[in-house]
């Protein structure tokens, strides 16, 4: 009788460990009910979210309670993150881990850097940078820095997560590789240079308010330069304020992804098939054409050709990337969900 109850008591201890490792992966994605599952990015196509399902995932987000909807996941822990916050959500910090949040919508006040200290159950920065954060920032938080968000008023925000800390290389550079182009790589060639670029800090924040976006954007259009670019990270990681130029020709990537976010505008995204040279002009051959428009996000592997035509206006954030040669030297101890 005794060993019924001791087996009964295991299984009931086995069930509720069990039970607090799914919620606590849950969690990961945000709180409040489970999302959907999490797609790894694609190897050999591309992947497209129109701008209508990124609005529905917010408003389920708003409706559920839910403060995020993770669109994909990635190595080196990159993933795209469709973001709310609640009044409750607690300030944070991550191990290994940065957060880009580029605000789509609505106000909110930024509280940043300083030292993260609890008192109980409650956590609070001391000495904290304090910043109103608006539709078109783009706030970047390395590893270790506590930030946290207040008075909210329909905020929403992109929240781009990838590991900085702890990366290393598994696949030697080529030994003819090009120096590494802090500019408007992957496109035309600039008409006129590009501010210098800062890498990514490593124990403070990065803030760039709209206003300076937006003079990117205007500036990239007047002197028909393709890109600006606000920084430089590990793993190529970079952000691109860009524009797409009539001729300008279809791409491909060796070993760095590119996602694009529209935020203007419109083209013809022409993408997939394969790349063949027609009297001595490149081409995408047995492709995907399809349009795409503010709000859309379009995610192009390595090796995957793509080419934009038919642009009326069209601007896009370009977060750049490599998916493959780079691996953690020591694993986190968790993987961190999009709290």
């Amino acid at each position: 009788m005794r060993n019924k109850a001791l087996a009964v008591m295991c299984a009931i201890a086995l069930y509720t460990a069990a039970s607090y490792g799914q919620q606590a992966g849950q969690r990961g994605q945000g709180a409040g009910p489970a999302t959907p599952a999490v797609p790894r990015l694609a190897t050999g196509k591309t992947m497209f979210w129109p701008a209508a399902d990124i609005d529905a995932r917010w408003k389920e987000n708003e409706a559920l309670k839910r403060n995020n909807s993770r669109l994909f996941d990635g190595p080196t822990n990159i993933s795209a993150n469709v973001r709310i916050v609640a009044s409750e959500d607690p300030p944070l910090t991550h191990d290994t881990t940065s957060d880009l949040w580029i605000v789509t919508a609505g106000t909110a006040v930024a509280r940043t850097d300083g030292r993260l200290v609890t008192s109980g159950a409650r956590a609070s920065i001391n000495d904290a940078t304090v910043r109103r954060v608006r539709t078109g920032d783009v706030l970047y938080v390395p590893p270790g820095v506590p930030h946290h968000f207040t008075e909210m008023n329909g905020f929403r925000a992109w929240l781009m997560r990838f590991d900085t800390v702890g990366l290393v290389r598994t696949k030697p550079v080529p030994a003819a590789a090009a120096p590494r182009d802090r500019g408007a790589r992957g496109g035309s060639a600039e008409q006129a240079p590009a501010a210098p670029i800062p890498d990514l800090t490593t124990d403070k924040t990065m803030f760039w308010p709209a206003a300076d976006i937006e003079a990117r954007w205007k500036e990239n259009e007047r002197l028909e330069r393709i890109n600006s670019r606000i920084f430089n990270g590990p793993a190529n990681i970079s952000a691109n304020v860009r524009i797409v130029r009539p001729g300008d020709p279809p791409l491909t990537h060796e070993d760095t992804a590119d996602l694009w976010l529209v935020t203007a505008g419109e083209a013809i995204a022409r993408t997939d098939g394969e790349m063949v040279n027609v009297n001595g002009s490149s081409t995408i051959r047995n492709g995907m054409a399809r349009p795409v428009r503010a709000g859309d996000l379009l995610y192009v592997p390595p090796g995957v050709p793509h080419h934009f035509t038919d642009m009326k206006g069209f601007r896009a954030w370009l977060i750049r990337y490599d998916v493959e040669g780079w691996a953690q030297r020591v694993q986190p101890t968790g993987r961190q969900g999009a709290q």
